[in-house]
């Protein structure tokens, strides 16, 4: 058969070399940006960790324990808690700012393999209080995936606090699922522990959301 006649299907990368490509590239996909579209009052400006304001990091760290505190007190969970990955790379904020520039809301993310998978990892997601229930949380959610779909990644990966069940409803709906690697399926890997209620349980559960087919079948054009 001529080679013309073939469907060559484009070789498959490594799953390091996928996720060192994707913390290396710059800015907002127009796909990412979009997620916005229609609200020009507000700005998403990414920026790495390494880069953030002393004003906005102050501001990012009140928002996570203006909203957190509550959840990881029901808990028995702090960042402190939190294991260290296998990121690639130094953490990367979507801003999102109102027209004076003061901080409404944030994702901050990581790329890791998480399961043999490039992945983005979703550290954090938070709005202030006055911005909650106006669509912006799943703005915010669309972007990060967007960014991930347009870096070449397979899945969009998060934890939530098993106490903090309006988070759960909410990725749920945004289509998000538990993932391999969440303690309540791996039996044998992970021990239960007593939760501040009495309880027995895990205090906490991993959600993954794949790359969707139509983002994967224009692979080839990434990298």
């Amino acid at each position: 058969r001529k080679e013309t006649d073939l469907h060559i299907m484009p070789p498959r990368r490594n799953a390091a070399d996928v996720v060192a490509a994707a913390a290396a590239a710059e800015g907002l996909s127009p796909a990412a940006a979009a997620a916005f579209a229609g609200l020009p009052d507000l700005t998403l400006r990414p920026c790495r960790a390494s880069a953030l304001p002393p004003e906005l990091e102050r501001a990012t760290a009140a928002l996570v324990r203006d909203n957190m505190d509550e959840v990881f007190a029901a808990s028995g969970w702090d960042e402190a808690d939190a294991e260290e990955g296998c990121a690639v790379g130094e953490p990367l904020y979507l801003l999102l700012l109102d027209a004076r520039d003061a901080l409404l809301g944030f994702v901050q993310c990581e790329f890791s393999v998480e399961a043999g998978e490039p992945a983005l990892y979703v550290t954090e997601l938070q709005l202030a209080r006055h911005a909650q229930r106006r669509g912006l949380g799943a703005r915010l959610t669309a972007a990060a995936e967007a960014l991930a779909w347009d870096r070449g990644l397979a899945q969009v990966v998060l934890t939530v606090q098993t106490a903090n069940r309006a988070a759960l409803a909410f990725y749920a709906h945004q289509g998000y699922g538990a993932s391999c690697c969440s303690p309540e399926l791996c039996p044998g890997e992970f021990e239960p522990e007593e939760l501040p209620d009495g309880s027995v349980g895990f205090s906490y559960r991993i959600l993954q959301k794949p790359r969707p087919r139509r983002a994967a079948e224009g692979e080839g054009g990434h990298g």
